[in-house]
């Protein structure tokens, strides 16, 4: 099959490499129909992320169809389509089982003090193999792959596998609820998430600050208040438009 293989800083191809196989019961093997490019791959092939294992398939956002499954998958079938998130967890450690899946005991074959395990990370994160690929191993795929509705298509469902619950997990974690006034500092795609996020949890406005024109028109399409901030000192600006009220910190 065909991958995007890491072969050193600032050396990617497209190379031939072995279809995966299951090693594991608990694993399944799932045809990609859909892949993402993420921030995060591109700290890995500029050498910002180090450990990376020549050989190692990148990508770790992915949409595809299973195509087999092992012995303990218990809820998943043969042309199930299905989202991938971006980590490995196994779902029954006490970290599982409080939602921190990022935080999983079992999945980084490194040992529990290793850190998250995600699929085409460096050697520390297991390593595994990535997404960017025609096919891949997932393991503990019973708690790993989410099944799709029909009517969500590959293009918006890759969306799902990363790059939206990063955003949605900020926005969690600031804590933002009904009439909040709220601050997002860079509007890329994950700035972009945590704008709509904001306003699923109810933010009553949102001041959206960057210095890149298309982001900033994209903000203000979803209702932000933008602010460039190659022009204007934004915590001048969020002060004025706040009656200085705005907790500055």
């Amino acid at each position: 099959m065909k991958a995007v293989v890491f072969r050193g800083i600032g050396d990617i191809a497209l190379e031939e490499v072995a279809e995966p196989q299951l090693k594991q019961p608990t694993d399944a093997i799932i045809r990609i129909t859909a892949s993402a490019i993420c921030g995060t791959d591109l700290h890995m092939v500029r050498g910002t992320m180090p450990g990376m294992e020549p050989g190692t398939i990148l990508g770790h956002e992915a949409v595809g169809i299973v195509e087999e499954v092992g012995k303990q998958v218990r809820n998943l079938s043969r042309g199930d389509r299905v989202v991938v998130p971006s980590t490995i967890a196994c779902g029954y450690c006490s970290y599982c089982r409080a939602g921190y899946h990022a935080q999983c005991d079992n999945a980084n074959p490194k040992g529990s003090q290793a850190g998250s395990a995600f699929f085409g990370g460096p050697a520390e994160s297991g390593p595994f193999d990535g997404l960017q690929a025609e096919f891949a191993r997932i393991p503990f795929a019973n708690v790993g792959l989410v099944k799709l509705p029909e009517e969500v298509d590959d293009e918006r469902a890759i969306l799902l596998s990363d790059i939206f619950p990063t955003g949605y997990f900020g926005a969690s974690i600031a804590e933002v609820s009904d009439g909040d006034t709220v601050a997002v500092f860079g509007c890329g795609p994950v700035g972009q998430f945590a704008i709509l996020s904001a306003k699923l949890l109810g933010a009553g406005r949102i001041f959206a600050v960057d210095r890149v024109p298309d982001r900033l028109d994209m903000a203000r399409k979803q209702g932000a208040e933008t602010i460039d901030f190659s022009k204007e000192d934004p915590v001048d600006i969020i002060r004025q438009q706040t009656g200085e009220l705005a907790s500055i910190g």
